[in-house]
């Protein structure tokens, strides 16, 4: 069973919502209420399919994003 994680604009930042209940916390920035929810699942040793609200009031799939590696070397 897939568990979502659907990350939402609040009237102070934006939240998370994880299969229905939303996380306590409010978050100034996407990006911060969507590292809190992989942190959360991490916790909780679940996988998830992370979903954003877009403009027109659907639950959008976010994709995994990489981060640049630092450099290698000395």
């Amino acid at each position: 069973m897939k568990t979502f994680c659907d990350i939402v604009p609040r009237w102070n930042g934006w939240t998370y919502v994880l299969d229905g209940v939303e996380a306590e916390s409010s978050f100034h920035t996407y990006e911060l209420a969507l590292e809190a929810a992989k942190s959360q699942l991490a916790r909780e040793s679940r996988l998830s399919a992370f979903r954003r609200l877009g403009l027109n009031g659907d639950l959008l799939p976010v994709l995994p994003t990489v981060l640049p590696q630092a450099p290698a070397g000395g």
